[in-house]
């Protein structure tokens, strides 16, 4: 009788021991490797992506064609249009803001680049509650892979591009001030 208590207190103990490996392992999913980019160059990027040019061009040309016909209502928001999108850009180009539009473009590749370079998860080296998530993770830079899903950067781009990863971005709390003062 004392060896099958012996007994099933071992099992038990094992079974205990096994499901909390079990459940460490599951709660640890910290990926061994995470993508990390500049969120401004992939915007920048986008930005001036053909795609995205035809896009602002039209919607430049609407703005004129309003203007042009003393439509003041279409002509006014078509300005209010092309006003938040540049104030969406310097966001994002300037400072932390997330690349969003961007990535939305791209979201059906994302999981490809990933598997190319290797990583788990992508994030913006400038999202500090992001990285948090994966402390350990080797980072892996992606940025360019990124860029070059918009574009292949003409030398003054790539000028552009190398001078802007040199420099830390602003706060994104100094670039909504200088945006609301009409400064950037």
């Amino acid at each position: 009788m004392k060896n099958i208590l012996l007994s099933i207190g071992a099992a038990s103990f094992m079974a205990t021991l096994c499901a909390a490996n079990l459940q460490a392992a599951e709660t640890n999913t910290t990926p061994a490797r995470i993508g990390i980019y500049d969120s401004r160059a992939v915007a920048f990027a986008w930005f001036w992506s053909s795609k995205h040019q035809t896009q602002l061009n039209e919607l430049m040309q609407s703005a004129r064609a309003a203007k042009a016909a003393t439509d003041t209502n279409r002509f006014t928001d078509f300005a209010a249009k092309l006003r938040q999108h540049q104030d969406e850009m310097h966001r994002e180009v300037f400072s932390t803001a997330p690349a969003t539009n961007a990535l939305a473009e791209i979201s059906g590749r994302l999981p490809e680049i990933q598997k190319s370079a290797g990583v788990s998860a992508l994030v913006s080296e400038w999202d500090d509650a992001a990285l948090k998530k994966y402390p350990d993770a080797e980072k892996v830079d992606v940025t360019d892979p990124l860029v070059r899903e918009f574009i292949t950067p003409t030398p003054q781009q790539q000028k552009m591009l190398s001078e802007m990863q040199r420099q830390k971005p602003l706060p994104l709390e100094q670039c909504e001030e200088l945006i609301r003062k009409g400064e950037i």
